[in-house]
């Protein structure tokens, strides 16, 4: 699924599910956290797929920021899909600072 936040292209690829309404707002609101950090985001891709059975951490989330440069990854897991993009918004922005 594709479309458009505030100028930033985001591609949104689930593996095994389909996206619900409920998902789509976590992670425009884990966009729009890393948007107070870095104004210069150009795209977003976002990968997330179930891992195994493991309830607890089979929540998997790769998240790929296009900016000017070199482009920022991060992966994140947990036992929900907020946990998981919370989990990689954070190892991104971790990423601004070097």
């Amino acid at each position: 699924m594709e479309y458009t936040i505030d100028r930033i292209k985001i591609d949104l690829q689930t593996v095994g599910f389909r996206e619900t309404p409920e998902l789509l707002n976590q992670v425009e609101h884990e966009l729009r956290r890393v948007m107070r950090f870095r104004q210069d985001i150009v795209a977003a891709d976002f990968y997330l797929r179930e891992e195994g059975r493991n309830p607890t951490n089979n929540k998997t989330v790769r998240w790929r920021l296009g900016i000017p440069g070199t482009d920022l990854f991060a992966e994140g897991a947990g036992p929900s899909w907020a946990a998981g993009l919370r989990d990689a918004s954070d190892k991104l922005r971790r990423q601004f600072v070097d």
